[in-house]
C-alpha cells in the first residue's frame, strides 16, 4: 500500500506539471512574429538572398513564410491578400511589377499590417518611396542603369558605337529603371545607337542566349552588349564565342557569379557589378526586427554596388 501511495503521488505530480509546460510553450509561440516574404519568381539571386533572411530570422526569433509569384503580378497580389487575411505580423514584398502591386499598400494599411519592400521597388520612385510602406531596402535601380552607362563610357569613349541592350524580366522595377538610367547615358552620346533591345522573361540565361544569337544572325555590326544581370552577360559571351566574334565586341553585366570569373579574367566579359546578396537578405529581416523593437527606421535603406573588372576580379568572392 505504501508503494502504491508513492506511485500515485508521483503520477499526480507529473500530471500537474504537464499543463504548465504546455502553457509555457504556447505563450512562447504566441510571442513570435510571423513575416510573409513575397518573392516575384525563382532565380538563383533569391535563393542566395533567402540564406541571409533565414540567418537573421533564426537570430532574432522570427518566423518567415515564403511565397513565389512565378513572375505573375496578379498571383503575387493574391498572395498578399491571403497573407493579410491570415493576419501575419508584417508583409515583406519584392514586387513582380512595380505598378501592378501598388494595391498591396492599401491592403496592408487597411489591415494595419506593416509593409516593407525590398530589392524591387513599388511605384515609380527609384528610392522606393511610396506612402504607406515602412521602408524600402535595396539599390536605386536608376543608379545601376547609370553604372551600366559608366561602363559603356569606359569601354567606348566617344567612339561611334552600336549597342545591344539585354533587359531583365519585363515589368519589374529593375528592368524598367535600369533601362531608364542607361538611356540617360546613351542619350548623351549622339553617336551611340541602340540597334537591338530585348526584355527576357524570368531573367533566364536561355532567353538571353536566344536574343543575342538572333541579333548576331542579323549581321548587324555590334560594339557593345550591355546586360542587366550576370547570366545575360554569360549568355552573350557564349553566343559571341560560338559566332567567332568574341574579340570584337565588349560585354558588360550587373551582379557577379562564379561563372563570370574566368570570363572576366579572359576578357570575354569586360565588367559587371557586385554587392552582398546574402547580406541584403539579412538586412531586410534585421530591419523588420528593428521596427518590431520600436526603433524608428529610415524610409530608404540603400545598398551600394561597385564595379568588378579584370583589375579586381581575383579579390572578389561571388555569392552566385
Amino acid at each position: 500500500m505504501k508503494r502504491l501511495a508513492i506511485l500515485f503521488s508521483v503520477i499526480f505530480l507529473l500530471a500537474s506539471l504537464l499543463p504548465l509546460s504546455a502553457a509555457g510553450q504556447s505563450d512562447g509561440g504566441s510571442d513570435q512574429k510571423t513575416l510573409a516574404v513575397c518573392l516575384p519568381g525563382s532565380v538563383e539571386f533569391f535563393s542566395v538572398q533567402k540564406k541571409g533572411m533565414d540567418k537573421a530570422a533564426a537570430e532574432f526569433g522570427l518566423k518567415l513564410i515564403y511565397s513565389d509569384a512565378e513572375w505573375d503580378a496578379a498571383k503575387q497580389l493574391s498572395q498578399v491578400e491571403n497573407f493579410v487575411a491570415r493576419r501575419v505580423d508584417a508583409v515583406l514584398l519584392c514586387a513582380a511589377d512595380n505598378q501592378a502591386l501598388l494595391p498591396a499598400v492599401k491592403l496592408c494599411n487597411e489591415a494595419s499590417i506593416p509593409l516593407f519592400t525590398f530589392t524591387n521597388t513599388l511605384g515609380a520612385d527609384p528610392n522606393g518611396q511610396v506612402d504607406g510602406i515602412e521602408t524600402f531596402i535595396g539599390i536605386n535601380e536608376i543608379s545601376l542603369g547609370h553604372m551600366m552607362g559608366e561602363m559603356a563610357e569606359v569601354l567606348l569613349g566617344e567612339n561611334e558605337a552600336n549597342i545591344v541592350l539585354i533587359e531583365g524580366n519585363p515589368g519589374t522595377a529593375p528592368q524598367r529603371m535600369r533601362t531608364e538610367g542607361f538611356m540617360e547615358y546613351v542619350n548623351k552620346h549622339s553617336n551611340w545607337n541602340i540597334v537591338y533591345q530585348q526584355a527576357i522573361p524570368g531573367w533566364t540565361k536561355e532567353g538571353a542566349l536566344s536574343a543575342v544569337e538572333a541579333v548576331l544572325q542579323s549581321g548587324e555590326k555590334i560594339d557593345l552588349i550591355s546586360c542587366q544581370w550576370y547570366n545575360g552577360a554569360a549568355a552573350a559571351a557564349m553566343a559571341l564565342e560560338e559566332s567567332g566574334n568574341s574579340d570584337d565586341v565588349y560585354i558588360t553585366g550587373l551582379e557577379f557569379s562564379k561563372e563570370l570569373i574566368p570570363l572576366i579574367q579572359n576578357g570575354k566579359v569586360d565588367m559587371t557589378s557586385n554587392y552582398s546578396i546574402e547580406g541584403s537578405g539579412y538586412t531586410v529581416i534585421e530591419t523588420a526586427n528593428r521596427y518590431f523593437s520600436g526603433e524608428k527606421i529610415p524610409s530608404f535603406i540603400p545598398l551600394d554596388a561597385y564595379i568588378v573588372d579584370g583589375k579586381n576580379v581575383d579579390s572578389v568572392t561571388p555569392e552566385l
